[in-house]
């Protein structure tokens, strides 16, 4: 039986490692909601209509809970991450059917839904 070449693994066990990193941080970097255009605080000041019944994506830091209806959910305060886009405190409703506990400082993707006077959250990942 013959011994594998010492070039050929010293040069292939390198390339396979980076290769599996490269498509490791390729498949995580989108997240849950890569489909969904980013939102624009922007645009939304300027004229929400245009935005609504549409689907966005946040990239967001928590700021703190605003108020809370037992029953219906809770309104929060969010900055979001990347003032490219519009900077300043955004109002969003929580429903009650998601549970998660929001505190200051945490960071969360949010997927939005932009209703008549309200961003509504439909999902969430931390990040």
């Amino acid at each position: 039986m013959s011994k594998p070449n010492p070039l050929l693994l010293a040069l292939g066990i390198p390339v396979a490692v980076i290769l599996a990193v490269f498509v490791l941080l390729n498949l995580r970097s989108g997240g849950k909601f890569s489909s969904l255009t980013p939102f624009s605080p922007d645009t939304y000041r300027k004229d929400w209509a245009t935005l609504q019944g549409n689907a966005y994506v946040l990239a967001c830091q928590v700021d703190k809970q605003l108020a809370f209806v037992e029953g219906s959910g809770r309104i929060i305060s969010v900055k979001p991450i990347e003032n490219s886009r519009g900077a300043g405190l955004l109002p969003v409703r929580v429903p009650a059917n998601i549970t998660t506990n929001f505190e200051s400082g945490q960071r969360y993707n949010l997927k939005l839904r932009v209703r008549k006077d309200i961003l509504e959250v439909e999902d969430h990942e931390n990040f």
